[in-house]
C-alpha cells in the first residue's frame, strides 16, 4: 500500500536520539520504527555481526554434541572419543580468539 500521508511531531534532542538509537537496534528507519510501535506491530531485534557469529558457533557446537550423543546411542565409543576431542579443540580455538 502506498504511503501518501505525512505526520509530523516535535521531540527534544534527547528523545530524537533515543528513537534513532532504538530504530537502529531493530534495523529499520525512524519512520518505520515509529509507525510500527504506534500500530503495536512487533519489532524484531536485529543481531549484530558479532552476535550472528556467536549464534553460528553455538549451532555448530550443538550439532557436534548431538552427533556425540548419537554415537553413544549406537555404542560407538571410538567415534565418541574422536568427536569429543574435535569439539573440545574447536571450543579451545575459539576461546583463544577472545584472549
Amino acid at each position: 500500500m502506498k504511503k501518501t500521508k505525512k505526520i509530523e511531531f516535535r521531540v527534544t534532542l534527547t528523545e530524537a536520539l533515543i528513537i534513532k538509537n532504538k530504530a537502529e537496534k531493530v534495523g529499520c528507519s525512524v519512520s518505520e520504527y515509529i509507525r510500527n510501535t504506534a500500530l503495536n506491530y512487533s519489532l524484531a531485534y536485529k543481531l549484530t555481526p558479532d552476535e550472528v557469529e556467536v549464534y553460528k558457533l553455538l549451532n555448530k557446537y550443538a550439532d557436534n554434541f548431538r552427533r556425540i550423543s548419537n554415537l553413544f546411542k549406537l555404542g560407538d565409543t571410538t567415534g565418541v572419543k574422536q568427536h569429543t576431542i574435535e569439539t573440545a579443540n574447536l571450543i579451545r580455538t575459539h576461546l583463544q580468539k577472545l584472549l
